[in-house]
């Protein structure tokens, strides 16, 4: 038995266990096993608290992608199986960074990543070009900041009242749907709002009416974000993103000064304030 597997399989025996199965167990072993288990994210991994590696899978079999979780106490909620298969019933929830390092895990092997520093310079609102097929965005000034911490070029766009999310050109390599974690927090403290689970979509793959309303030559992934999220970066210094197991912190600057505005426009056509709009 590799060393994986007799972990798992001690770790079954020590569910079962906890539950009051232990004198049963051959029987309980052959039917799902009800169970809510807190832990770890690292190396994409899920550590539970106790120190068992768990690596829970969708309904379909297909194993759940833990990635943007990396970092942070998660707590899952499935049916333990035979064979060391733990399948997920509801989303993860995600409770904020871990306080401690899994038990079992050398932090020698499961580092912390240290969150990229994105620096924006202000924000500023985008009309729509006659020349090319367009949205009104609000993006930020020093456009290069994101460019070279390798997620693109960041911006929100707007469909009337709905509301996107961009990724333009980045040079991380993203899934065509890639899930990430953002939260919106003051500048400068270490807590804010829930993390809020996104997926970023290839807009040219989908086929959906926000890729029949844009055409640029570019990479382009993004995701819906609704009115909660938005208003909770409307109150933020700083945004916090989880994509591809790599971690940002994205200055909002001014942005919350400015949203109003982007979405008056948005909304109404109405150009309240020029000083927000780019010159």
């Amino acid at each position: 038995m590799s060393t994986r597997s007799h972990r798992v399989a001690v770790g079954l025996f020590a569910v079962l266990a906890a539950a009051g199965f232990v004198g049963i167990a051959p029987v309980v072993a052959s039917k799902p096993v009800p169970k809510t288990i807190v832990g770890c994210v690292a190396n994409g991994i899920f550590v539970s608290s106790d120190g068992y590696e768990i690596r829970p899978s969708n309904a379909d079999g297909r194993e759940f992608d833990l990635r943007p979780f990396e970092g942070h106490q998660v707590t899952i909620s499935g049916d333990l199986l035979p064979g060391d298969a733990f399948i997920l019933k509801k989303p993860p929830v995600d409770s904020g960074p871990c306080k401690t390092k899994p038990a079992g895990v050398d932090p020698a092997v499961a580092p912390a990543a240290e969150a990229v520093k994105v620096t924006t310079g202000g924000w500023q609102i985008h009309k729509p070009s006659k020349e090319y097929k367009d949205l009104p965005a609000l993006l930020p000034k020093q456009q290069d900041s994101g460019v070279e911490a390798g997620i693109g070029l960041l911006e929100f766009v707007c469909m009337k009242s709905n509301y996107f999310v961009l990724l333009v050109q980045p040079s991380v390599k993203l899934r065509d749907s890639e899930p990430g974690m953002i939260s919106a927090r003051a500048a400068n403290t270490a807590s804010g709002s829930a993390p809020v689970p996104l997926t970023f979509r290839n807009l040219y793959k989908t086929k959906s009416v926000l890729s029949r309303s844009l055409n640029w030559d570019a990479d382009i992934h993004y995701a819906e974000i609704g009115a909660p999220l938005l208003a909770s970066i409307k109150a933020a210094g700083d945004l916090d993103l989880t994509l591809a197991g790599r971690s940002y912190v994205i200055n909002l600057s001014d942005l919350g000064s400015r949203l109003g505005t982007f979405q008056r426009f948005c909304e109404n056509g109405v150009v309240e304030n020029p000083a927000h709009f780019e010159r």
